[in-house]
């Protein structure tokens, strides 16, 4: 069964006719019968934003690619999900790959282009295999008419996962964000100088919104949700929570409710602390958990929505020990084109690593940290030294007496926090499983050699 407007079933759809048999009609045909004015119309009235982690209105980017003067443009769908904590893309493609597939090629309709393309990691084989089995149901279905539809498998990188970086794999190139000023709708794939090819990027489940809103209205899809964030949201909840996974539900249901109801609550005798928004926005301390699920109120409470992936941190974590990995992680994968984030970011990684070492200043060490933080966004590229400027300083000031003097014994003895980045979810026993290897990647992007056993994952995470 599948509920309006939502997107997930209680059962995968094995094939398309059987998702077609559940919705009950052809989106792409309705979209192509509507006119392409009046399908961008309903997608504005419907108040969809992007769920890649930005929330930029679809309506008004979906409008800049369907006016540009060139003629020549692309729809992009952006599946290399990679922000830690985030699962909800490819549990998604498991689920339900057609309701993507329909939205892209609305898209398609809407801009006027003739290829699209399907960029994910090739690490994600189960969703690859998926979506290419789907597409070759499409293209049999006569539903792809004249779409040339690409699935691109890239690199495990985090930065692929960037929008400008994602269209550089497409085109065969290292994933290196381009400069700023030129955003996809302005030069988007095999670009020339007389032809900037325009491209339409969305992710995974922003396309798939689109074909709820083309098959039962705007008007329907505002009912859910809030009047910031309209529709359904997938949250990925995990770390040190009872019942890990990916829950759907309407925008605007509160942390607590979400991370206390929904996904059980802690473990017996423990207390959340916290939880991380992936690592692109401030940590959010558990007595700000009432807090609405939207891209508004989270932003007014300090931190932001992202993709909707939250981490729990129990009482048993050492905060020090979240910020050292959360730093380690994004010095790491920064690309060093913009050498103000890698020598920022590269500071405050070693400053976090020395808290727990004997001996070292506590307080030059955190100051440090701070610093090589703050000073990371200069002439960047792309968003990730904006992310280290905002969680690592959330993850010192938060909690000081952490990193006091007097408690440096105490926090050389805790354990590495391991950073959650995802490989895969059991459902059946409701455990994900995180990267082992992540630790030990070098800020070259290859890998040396574990020094010592791999610190232990969160808990309910499995090996």
């Amino acid at each position: 069964m599948l509920r309006e407007h939502y997107l997930l079933s209680d059962e995968p759809f094995a094939t398309y006719a059987s998702y077609v048999g559940a919705v009950g009609a052809h989106v792409v045909a309705k979209a192509r019968s509507m006119g392409r004015e009046a399908t961008l119309a309903a997608l504005r009235a419907s108040g969809l934003r992007g769920h890649g982690g930005a929330g930029f209105p679809t309506g008004i980017k979906w409008s800049t690619i369907h006016g540009h003067p060139c003629a020549t443009r692309f729809v992009v769908c952006n599946a290399a999900e990679g922000e830690p904590g985030t699962f909800k893309d490819r549990y998604l493609l498991r689920n339900n790959p057609y309701a993507t597939l329909e939205g892209m090629l609305v898209a398609a309709h809407v801009v006027g282009a003739r290829q699209v393309y399907f960029a994910a990691k090739a690490s994600f084989a189960r969703e690859l295999d998926r979506v290419r089995c789907a597409v070759e149901e499409l293209r049999h279905a006569g539903v792809l008419g004249t779409i040339d539809v690409h699935v691109v498998a890239g690199p495990d990188e985090y930065l692929y996962g960037e929008e400008k970086a994602l269209l550089e794999v497409v085109e065969g190139n290292e994933p290196l964000p381009r400069e700023p000023h030129y955003p996809p709708y302005e030069r988007g794939l095999f670009a020339t100088p007389t032809s900037p090819n325009p491209a339409l990027v969305n992710n995974v489940q922003t396309f798939a919104h689109v074909a709820s809103i083309v098959r039962l209205g705007a008007a329907s899809f505002r009912e859910l949700g809030t009047a910031d964030t309209t529709g359904t949201i997938l949250f990925t909840v995990s770390g040190d929570v009872a019942r890990p996974g990916v829950y759907e539900l309407p925008a605007g249901v509160s942390l607590a409710t979400l991370f206390n109801e929904v996904a059980g609550g802690p473990f017996p005798g423990r207390k959340f602390r916290a939880a991380l928004a992936g690592v692109s926005a401030a940590v959010i301390p558990a007595d700000r958990f009432d807090v609405a699920a939207d891209f508004g109120s989270l932003s007014r409470a300090g931190s932001g929505l992202g993709s909707a992936g939250f981490v729990l941190i129990d009482d048993s974590r050492s905060m020090p020990r979240v910020a050292q990995a959360v730093a380690r992680f994004l010095f790491v994968e920064s690309c060093e084109q913009c050498s103000a984030c890698k020598h920022g970011l590269g500071n405050a990684s070693r400053a976090l690593d020395e808290l727990f070492v004997p001996g070292k200043p506590d307080r030059a060490c955190v100051d440090r940290a701070l610093g090589g933080a703050r000073s990371a966004p200069q002439g960047n590229r792309c968003y990730l030294p904006v992310q280290g400027a905002v969680v690592v300083p959330s993850l010192i000031h938060g909690y000081e007496r952490e990193y006091a003097p007097a408690r440096a014994p105490e926090r050389a003895a805790t354990e590495p926090w391991l950073i959650p980045v995802m490989v895969d979810f059991d459902e059946a026993t409701r455990t994900f499983s995180y990267d082992l290897e992540q630790p030990h990647k070098m800020p070259n992007w290859t890998y040396g050699a574990p020094a010592k056993p791999t610190a232990p994952p969160h808990a309910g995470a499995a090996v």
